[in-house]
């Protein structure tokens, strides 16, 4: 009985259900018909019979009243309203014109509007798109009149200024004018949709790109006058530069016997006058300064020189900005300081050792003899002075011999450096390393003269590579064997931290070696799919070594396996093994049928 009832109530239910779609659907068909009957009556109305009044609709919307899936929503004629706000004469395509009588059934069913009406077809637009019409048709034969015109020598003082590359580009600058009022006419309507709105914001900035290319406002000074470079600009006669006022009504104007800009005048006698006074300081200080000039000419820790005791110590920095101003006087500015603060941890101690600035380090001072560091300090505000002294023991020999500096070294901060420059090491990203591929157990490689194993082009590259920025004078060489310099900040020590782990020389690529970019924290077994690509050997075949070292952990990373930046990694690649003794058999058999043959 208890599932008797429970059957009954949902099939009660069920009923109720099936009654209300079928009402619906009744309902639904009903109001199809109508709508249908509707849509068949007012259509055959729908169009406007000649002289008779009628309105301009969204055809958009007229679609979707069409379909009868969807209700239709207000009318909406915004989007095709001029800046006049009456209809654009370019949204004509976009509008139908249908009868005042199914106009007013449908505002009044669906309401929306504005309503346009034959009074909406705005005559200015249409007088305007006359004009931008006819300038355009006009332009090509002034375009050929103003040619002929630029002919003619103009005498006396009866002409114009105008820029050479203004009158080389006039006609695609009119042009672009004319489209651009076109379009400022076309999109003015601020009450426009969202996508007329997003496609106008690219337009608008590229206009403010654009507005320092107006016509004849490339002879304007800073200073709103007349440029003084006569090489930019050239005389016009006054029937050519009534033409191009025409397209150009707010072109700045100057006639053939206006004056230039007298503050130009005195910024370039100033400029003119600095000029000559770099090259004159870059000369003085060249010749007072020869042997910072030429490095063959300084000191070398490496082998102290006898005729002194003391040596003084200036950036590597400061000694290129210095040569790059001396070589081109006029291209860079005068070096006023020495900033040796560089070179100096926070403590104000020095954080090279003797034995690191004679290695590594190299790259990074500049030695002075104390006669040339006396010009400096006159030439120059030095912010601290570095000197490296030599003190013999009191056993005299030679190889005793020791170094002290002033400022001393600074323990602390050295000690930091060092573990700064293992770190940077060991958490690289997109390095450089090399894999050599070994054949027979032997690198094909001579250490002793690797230039013979490098191509043409490579030595090439590195020549070109070393040569330092702005080498002109013949003079000037490295003693070092050219090897590229590195330029130190003047912000604080870190950066010699970042530095210190460069290589003073490029690594010489040899042939059978190619280079792979790498990180830290990638697996060995990343690496071996890179060389896999790179060698076509799979990675079960690969035997990986450095500096002796086997590499085997797949799961360990380059910078745990002691993998650095410029690393070479040695692959040993595993060869398959012939199966003699199936060829053997092979040729057995061959052998037997032909001597059975003969």
């Amino acid at each position: 009985a208890f599932l008797q009832e429970l059957v009954e109530r949902d099939n009660c239910k069920f009923e109720e259900w099936c009654n209300e779609m079928a009402e619906m659907r009744k309902q639904s068909v009903a109001r199809g018909k109508i709508k249908h009957e509707e849509v068949k009556e007012l259509y055959k109305r729908l169009p406007a019979e000649a002289g008779s009044p009628y309105d301009f609709i969204s055809l958009e919307w007229l679609q979707k009243w069409l379909d009868e899936s969807t209700p239709p929503k207000p009318i909406d004629n915004t989007a095709c309203l001029c800046s006049h706000g009456k209809l654009h004469p370019d949204k004509i395509s976009l509008m139908k014109r249908i009868s005042e009588y199914v106009a007013d059934f449908f505002y009044r069913r669906y309401g929306g509007g504005p309503r346009l009406n034959v009074k909406a077809l705005c005559k200015e637009c249409v007088v305007e798109r006359c004009r931008i019409l006819r300038l355009k048709n006009q332009l090509n034969e002034d375009y050929k009149t103003v040619t002929n015109l630029l002919k003619i020598t103009v005498k006396g003082s009866d002409g114009f200024w105008v820029g050479k590359a203004s009158l080389r580009s006039w006609r695609q600058l009119a042009l672009e004018q004319l489209n651009e009022q076109d379009e400022d006419t076309e999109h003015s309507n601020g009450k426009m949709n969202g996508n007329a709105q997003n496609k106008d914001e690219p337009n608008e900035e590229k206009r403010e790109e654009e507005e320092e290319l107006n016509f004849n406002e490339d002879i304007v000074c800073p200073h709103g006058d007349l440029c003084i470079s006569e090489n930019e600009r050239r005389v016009v006669s006054k029937e050519a530069w009534e033409k191009l006022k025409q397209y150009f009504p707010k072109a700045p104007e100057f006639p053939n016997n206006k004056e230039c800009c007298s503050q130009c005048k005195i910024l370039e006698r100033e400029g003119e006058e600095n000029e000559a006074l770099h090259k004159m300081m870059a000369s003085e200080q060249k010749t007072s300064l020869q042997n910072l000039f030429h490095d063959k000419c300084r000191p070398c820790l490496g082998s102290w020189p006898q005729e002194t005791d003391e040596l003084y110590i200036v950036s590597q920095f400061f000694v290129e900005e210095w040569r790059k101003f001396v070589r081109r006087p006029t291209r860079y500015s005068p070096v006023s300081s020495v900033g040796n603060s560089a070179l100096l941890c926070p403590h104000g101690g020095l954080m090279f050792t003797y034995t690191s600035m004679t290695k590594e380090d190299s790259k990074l001072i500049a030695l002075i003899w104390p006669s040339e560091w006396e010009r400096i300090q006159k030439l120059f505000v030095v912010d601290h002075v570095i000197k490296i002294t030599r003190r013999p023991s009191a056993e005299e020999a030679p190889e005793s011999e020791l170094y002290t500096s002033e400022p001393q070294l600074c323990p602390e901060c050295r000690e930091g450096l060092l573990c700064q420059q293992q770190r940077d090491l060991r958490e690289y990203t997109q390095a450089t390393i090399y894999i050599h591929k070994v054949v027979d157990n032997k690198k094909v490689m001579k250490d002793a003269a690797p230039e013979l194993n490098v191509s043409s082009s490579e030595a090439e590259e590195e020549r070109e590579e070393n040569k330092p920025e702005g080498e002109q004078d013949p003079d000037f060489n490295q003693a070092n064997g050219g090897a590229k310099r590195q330029k130190v900040s003047h912000q604080n020590y870190v950066t010699y931290q970042k530095q210190g782990i460069r290589r003073s020389t490029r690594h010489r690529k040899v042939r059978g070696e190619k280079a792979l970019l790498v990180s830290a924290n990638q697996t060995l077994k990343e690496l071996k799919i890179q060389i896999m690509h790179a060698f076509s050997v799979a990675p079960f075949d690969q035997n990986l070594s450095i500096d002796g070292k086997i590499l085997s952990d797949d799961t360990a990373t380059l910078g745990s396996l002691g993998v650095i930046p410029e690393s070479v990694i040695l692959l040993k690649a595993d060869e398959p093994i012939a199966d003699y003794a199936a060829m053997d058999d092979v040729m057995q058999g061959e052998g037997g049928l032909g001597a059975q043959g003969r």
